[in-house]
């Protein structure tokens, strides 16, 4: 079973191609969630909240909110994953006691909290023979969820998780070696030719997730660190400076109006 669970882990990839037809039971739902719900929890106090999106209208709101990924609406479960310290507020108030559980150290508990529960429900998706998507553009706009959602004070969405029955198994991408992740005893920065040896390797795996078969030519070309195809250039064309920026003005406008900052 223990490596039954660890090739799921390792061998786990996004899914963006689902099956429209087939819905997810309500009972693959509820194991999913119940999976959320015994994550690991800072104190126990489980600052996070699960909300399952049915409604066409909610729907279709959040769907606009994250540009319009068009796969999401070929998954038949949505769940929007929220950190929400508004609860443990609201529980201890109604137990006659009221203290400052406000703040950077309740945020970035939260948002673990909420991390851990959404790795959870991934891994029991696909032991389900389920796949899954995880959205993260919802955070962008914490207002516009906010209002969506209903959300009170002290909440913020944090990702959408888009659950279907997958058309096809999706073929993993590269992840950074063990040798640049796992640090013994201090950080140990890259090196250029460590990002030289990952951007070869991610590419050609993009490449064959495509399902094309690149020739030596188009491997060099793509790796020889031109402009357009560099790893410092390939994410910071997506993630402008304009984008980075707006956002982050959003975010802490938003985290502070909810206590959080």
């Amino acid at each position: 079973m223990s490596s039954m669970l660890l090739k799921i882990i390792n061998e786990r990839a996004s899914v963006r191609e689902f099956d429209k037809r087939r819905r997810v039971s309500d009972d693959l739902t509820r194991r999913i969630l119940v999976a959320g719900i015994r994550a690991p929890s800072a104190g126990n106090i489980q600052p996070r909240t699960f909300i399952v999106v049915e409604d066409e209208r909610t729907r279709e709101q959040l769907y606009d909110l994250c540009e319009n990924q068009t796969f999401m609406k070929d998954a038949s479960l949505w769940i929007v994953v929220c950190a929400d310290v508004h609860r443990h507020l609201r529980a201890a108030e109604l137990t006659g006691v009221h203290y400052d559980y406000v703040g950077v150290l309740p945020f970035t508990f939260s948002v673990l909290d909420a991390a851990l529960s959404l790795e959870n429900m991934v891994i029991a998706a696909d032991s389900l023979g389920l796949g899954s998507v995880i959205i993260g553009s919802v955070i962008e706009h914490p207002l516009e969820a906010q209002r969506i959602l209903k959300l009170p004070k002290h909440s913020l969405a944090i990702s959408i998780l888009c659950i279907g029955h997958p058309k096809k198994n999706p073929r993993r991408r590269e992840k950074w070696s063990h040798k640049i992740i796992v640090c013994k005893d201090a950080y140990k920065d890259v090196a250029k030719e460590d990002v030289e040896e990952y951007w070869k390797r991610f590419i050609m795996s993009d490449i064959k997730r495509s399902g094309r078969k690149p020739s030596m030519h188009e491997l060099e070309e793509l790796i020889k660190g031109g402009k357009q195809m560099s790893y410092g250039a390939a994410y910071s064309n997506h993630y402008t400076v304009k984008l980075v920026k707006n956002t982050n003005r959003k975010l802490s406008a938003f985290l502070k109006k909810q206590g959080f900052l």
